[in-house]
C-alpha cells in the first residue's frame, strides 16, 4: 500500500544549546551532529549536554529505533539510534507508526531512496530538506510481517559491519598500547630519533589541488579511478566518493596511490591519519592531503600508528598554524624528527595487527555490496 511519508511517520526538529553557556555542555546526554553519522548505528558522539541544556534549548530526545536524517550540508544521511540521545537542528528525527512501518524497513527505504530526498531539497548555497520534503515522498508499504523479514535480512550485514568496526577499533587501541610501552619504557628497539625525510624511502607529497579541477573530470558514478577526496574519521570509504576517468587520473600522476600509503589532512581537518586500503581499482588522493610512501611497509604500518598517537597529534599540531584556516606545509612536516623502532618490532607490534584490519575491512567491503544488491531487490 502507497503511502505520504509524512503521514506514517512524527517528524522531529533538532536544536543546540548556546555554545557560550559552559552549564549546558559536556553533560550526560550525547548529542548527535552529521559528523557522527558513520554507519547504521552510532558508536559515540563527538559532543554531549546536560539536562540543563536540554532544557533551555529546542533539543529533542530521542526513542529506541528512532532513525536521524541529515538535512542541511550533507543531505540524507541516516542513522539509527537508541532511545536518550539529543542532536542539532541540521538533523530530523522520524518515528515510524509502528501500526504501518516497521522502523528498520523506514531505514533501509531511505538509505536506498536517497535520492529522491534530495530531490526535494533547496537552497543555492547549501543543500537543505525541510518538513515539507516528507510531504512529497510517498513509499510503498507490504504488511509488517514482510516488512520485519526484508529488515531482518539487511539487518543482518548491518550487524556483521558494525561488529567488524569495532573489531577494528580494538585492533588499534592495541597498536597504540604496543606503541605507549614503547615510548614511555624507552625499550631497546627505538633505534633511533630520526628526521622523517630521511626515513621515508620513496616521498611524502601533496594530493592532486582544486587548481588542476579544469584538467580533470569528476564523476559519481564508478569511472577508471578512485578519487579519495576524503576518507572519513574512522578510516573508511564511505560516502561521497568520487571517481575521475582514465585521462584525469594520467594527468594525476604524481597522486598515484597504491595502497598501504598513510594519508594526513593538512588542511581544516588538520591531523586526520588514514591508512590507505589496497584495492583493485586505481586510487589518486584529493588536494588538502599529504601522502607518505615507503618502500618499507612496515615503516608506512609505523607511522599510521604514530600519527594517529597522542607524540604524533603533538608532533603535527607543532608546526601547524593559521588563524583562518589551520594548516601545515610538507617542508616543515618532513623535518620532524619522531622515534623509530627496529624494523622487528613493529612486524611483531603493530604490523599483525592491522593485517587484521584490512581483512576486516575486504570483508565488509564484500558485506556492502552484497547489501547494495539486496537494497535493489527490495526497494
Amino acid at each position: 500500500m502507497r503511502y505520504k511519508l509524512s503521514d506514517c511517520v512524527t517528524i522531529i526538529s533538532g536544536g543546540t544549546p548556546k555554545k557560550s553557556q559552559e552549564s549546558y555542555w559536556n553533560g550526560n546526554i550525547p548529542w548527535i551532529t552529521v559528523k557522527d553519522f558513520n554507519g547504521k548505528y552510532v558508536s559515540t558522539t563527538t559532543d554531549s549536554i546536560t539536562l540543563e541544556g536540554l532544557k533551555h534549548s529546542s533539543a529533542n530526545l530521542t526513542e529506541d529505533q528512532d532513525i536521524l536524517i541529515s538535512a542541511r550540508g550533507t543531505v540524507g544521511k541516516v542513522l539509527m539510534v537508541g532511545a536518550g540521545y539529543t542532536f542539532n537542528q541540521s538533523i530530523y528525527c522520524l518515528r515510524a507508526d509502528r501500526s504501518v512501518l516497521v522502523p528498520d524497513y523506514l531505514f533501509y527505504w531511505l538509505e536506498k531512496n536517497v535520492s529522491l530526498v534530495k530531490q526535494g531539497t533547496h537552497g543555492s548555497v547549501f543543500e537543505t530538506i525541510t518538513k515539507d520534503t516528507f510531504d512529497h515522498l510517498t513509499i510503498d508499504l507490504p504488511d509488517i510481517e514482510e516488512q520485519k523479514k526484508i529488515a531482518h535480512k539487511l539487518s543482518m550485514f548491518d550487524r556483521k559491519i558494525n561488529l567488524n568496526e569495532q573489531i577494528n577499533d580494538n585492533l588499534l587501541e592495541t597498536c597504540k598500547t604496543n606503541l605507549h610501552q614503547l615510548i614511555n619504557e624507552k625499550e631497546y628497539e627505538v633505534t633511533q630519533i630520526g628526521n622523517l625525510d630521511l626515513i621515508v624511502s620513496d616521498h611524502v607529497a601533496n594530493g592532486s589541488f582544486k587548481s588542476l579541477k579544469d584538467s580533470v573530470k569528476y564523476f559519481d558514478e564508478p569511472n577508471f579511478a578512485i578519487f579519495l577526496r576524503n576518507i572519513d574519521l574512522k578510516n573508511r570509504l564511505d560516502g561521497n566518493l568520487k571517481y575521475i576517468d582514465k585521462t584525469s587520473y594520467n594527468f594525476l600522476k604524481k597522486s598515484h596511490l597504491f595502497g598501504g600509503e598513510v594519508v594526513i589532512s593538512n588542511v581544516a581537518d588538520v591531523g586526520s591519519v588514514h591508512r590507505v586500503p589496497r584495492l583493485k581499482h586505481p586510487m589518486v588522493v584529493g588536494n588538502n592531503q599529504i601522502f607518505i610512501r615507503s618502500k618499507n611497509q612496515s615503516m608506512n604500518d609505523y607511522l599510521f600508528i604514530f600519527f594517529n598517537s597522542k607524540w604524533g597529534q603533538h608532533a603535527i599540531h607543532s608546526i601547524t598554524s593559521g588563524s583562518a584556516q589551520q594548516k601545515f606545509n610538507k617542508t616543515d612536516f618532513k623535518k620532524l624528527n619522531i622515534p623509530i623502532p627496529t624494523d622487528n618490532w613493529v612486524d611483531n607490534h603493530i604490523s599483525p595487527f592491522l593485517k587484521m584490519t584490512d581483512l576486516n575491512k575486504a570483508e565488509t567491503r564484500l558485506l556492502k555490496r552484497i547489501k547494495s544488491s539486496l537494497l535493489n531487490k527490495y526497494f
